[in-house]
């Protein structure tokens, strides 16, 4: 399904020099009323088909539309297996470090389409598209990947920034 979403290229980041973790971005910016018009014909199937159980009430079915879109987008497409459960809205909070990237990364899409993106959201990422995170950020040993995303609207757009990371301090405590 085509939501008229604007195609932003995705590509590693590394927040410091110093073997800091690297990290995927990706973007997505739709006409509100068009991905409003999509989420109203596709209705109950549709948030089924979108959303797992657990994410239900945590975000719309257009944000997390348009959100696992720049996820998506980050892990560099949809991998052979896809499916859009392979990314779910989960309740904890990214580190710190994502946070304040995300934070900046935000502050620069909102100045330049005017939409204050002051949702939020932690993804974990599973399957394929967890597989694709892995190949694109290439980790040192068997380390965990997740997500973390902000989004908003204004004037008509519907604006979501995500980001994808392997923070290897972290990666211990949260096998995948």
């Amino acid at each position: 399904m085509s939501t008229g979403t604007a195609a932003v290229a995705a590509f590693p980041v590394t927040p410091d020099d110093a073997g800091g973790p690297a990290v995927l971005l990706g973007v997505d910016v739709v006409e509100a009323a068009r991905l409003a018009r999509a989420v109203e014909r596709g209705g109950a199937a549709f948030a089924r088909h979108v959303t797992t159980e657990a994410e239900r009430g945590l975000t719309s079915e257009a944000t997390a539309f348009s959100v696992k879109e720049c996820l998506i987008k980050a892990v560099g497409g949809r991998a052979p297996g896809f499916g859009w459960h392979d990314f779910e809205a989960v309740t904890a909070a990214p580190p710190a470090w994502a946070g304040r990237l995300l934070d900046e990364a935000a502050a620069e899409l909102a100045a330049s389409t005017g939409a204050v993106l002051d949702g939020s959201a932690a993804y974990a990422l599973h399957g394929a598209s967890h597989d694709a995170a892995l190949k694109r950020l290439r980790p040192p040993g068997d380390a965990a990947v997740a997500g973390a995303a902000r989004w908003g609207s204004d004037g008509g757009l519907f604006v979501a920034l995500a980001i994808v990371y392997v923070d290897r301090k972290e990666s211990a405590r949260c096998p995948r």
